[in-house]
């Protein structure tokens, strides 16, 4: 099972970094190339720098966007923007933040988490993963010898330990207390108690990881622990599935490059396999929103069920009835069924053509404006069928899940060295 360590976190410095605020990110996967240009903006020291550099004219092995990576993070902790931390310590992360009419919270800890051996099944993935991407992390891994932001992971139950010492490090000061551009509240706070570091070892050595966010970092690591024998930890931030705040949103697909019929066809050839109903959209953001969710949540348990926007105040449900020893997902009959099969998208193609977006006002305005031809409006996966995938080794499709709020990149970084 999971085997968890206190480490030396490297931190930003409040004493160098006015505004902590200013140096932080979303994960790199879920950033926009204008919010990493806004990001670049905001602080020459901001971590999306770090993990996701800008290609330059003239880059090659000797000079590129990982070796910079690597310079800026040895200049930074030369300067003191950067700073280690004096004890080894598991941090507690808490995000405050809203969804819906109620104020939620979510409560994590950080810690250095063994990586797991391939017969264990200690840690499990629910996803499929890009080859593209996990290079692209291996190479940022190997140049800055860190682990820049940390993987999400969940763990099954939340004993009375673990919630004493939560309980007892909030009552005291932070060491950082922020609110994101994104509108979300950070805390941390560092557990240096030599006593706590063995009640929590001890509690979540019986668990099992489920990694919910990270899929590419994580299987960029176990290459790297295959090149580098002696590196077998990584920084995680291990949440409860019981905890209250943990929420999974859906991720919509969105189409470009359908051309001026593209509804009309599709719509013609999923009639042969699905049976379309067409409803009107209500005004207003809001109202959309309430319909849109109480349409797709029909029938959820016998029926695969998604929305399908072209523009206007259309909204065509497509439905199947679920049967066999194995139902998929959801996202499965979608990206198998309709984007693979009924409109021929697969391999580089589909990359290009297709985007992802978990909200939902978003996908129907983007088909408004025209920048995408179809929205694909689907239900979010459950936790049950994470962990029920995850256990059984199968893997959902890239972007079958989201996770929110995200954590924040740039909180604590992890030295492999020490």
């Amino acid at each position: 099972m999971a085997v968890i360590r206190p480490f030396r976190g490297l931190r930003y410095n409040p004493l160098r970094i006015a505004d902590l605020a200013s140096v932080m990110s979303l994960p790199y996967d879920v950033l926009t190339e204008r919010d990493r240009e806004e990001l670049y903006q905001a602080s020459p020291y901001n971590i999306v720098r770090l993990i996701w550099g800008k290609d330059l004219p003239g880059d090659g092995p000797q000079e590129n966007k990982y070796l910079r990576a690597s310079r800026l993070l040895h200049e930074w902790m030369g300067e003191g923007i950067l700073a280690r931390e004096e004890q080894e310590a598991l941090y507690l992360y808490v995000q405050d933040f809203a969804l819906g009419p109620e104020p939620k919270s979510r409560r994590g800890i950080i810690a250095r988490v063994r990586l797991d051996d391939c017969d264990s099944e200690a840690i499990l993935q629910h996803e499929e993963t890009f080859p593209e991407q996990r290079e692209d992390r291996l190479r940022l891994l190997r140049a800055t010898q860190a682990n820049l932001d940390s993987i999400f992971a969940l763990h099954e139950g939340m004993g009375g330990h673990l919630r004493a010492i939560f309980d007892q490090e909030m009552g005291r000061s932070a060491l950082l207390d922020l609110r994101d551009r994104w509108g979300v509240r950070h805390r941390l706070w560092a557990i240096t108690d030599p006593k706590a570091h063995r009640r929590i070892e001890q509690e979540m050595g019986n668990r099992r990881l489920f990694i919910a966010d990270g899929h590419h970092r994580y299987e960029a690591a176990l290459q790297y622990r295959r090149e580098m024998s002696e590196y077998d930890q990584i920084m995680m931030t291990l949440v409860s599935t019981e905890d209250p705040g943990l929420i999974i949103l859906p991720v919509h697909r969105l189409l470009r490059g359908m051309g001026r019929d593209a509804l009309k066809q599709l719509l013609q050839k999923a009639a042969s396999q699905f049976s379309v109903t067409e409803t009107r959209l209500p005004e207003g953001e809001e109202e959309r929103l309430t319909f849109v969710h109480q349409q797709l949540e029909q029938e959820r348990v016998s029926s695969y069920r998604f929305g399908l926007y072209g523009g206007g105040d259309s909204l065509f449900l497509l439905s199947s009835s679920k049967s066999g020893p194995q139902i998929p997902l959801d996202v499965e009959i979608l990206d198998e069924i309709i984007l693979r099969g009924l409109l021929g998208l697969k391999g580089l193609e589909k990359e290009e053509r297709v985007s992802y977006t978990s909200d939902t006002c978003a996908a129907l305005r983007e088909v408004e404006a025209g920048s995408y031809d179809l929205a694909f409006l689907v239900r979010p996966t459950s936790l049950e069928e994470v962990k029920s995938i995850s256990r059984a080794g199968m893997r959902m499709p890239p972007k079958s899940t989201y996770f929110y709020p995200k954590l924040l990149s740039g909180l604590v970084i992890n030295c492999l060295e020490g």
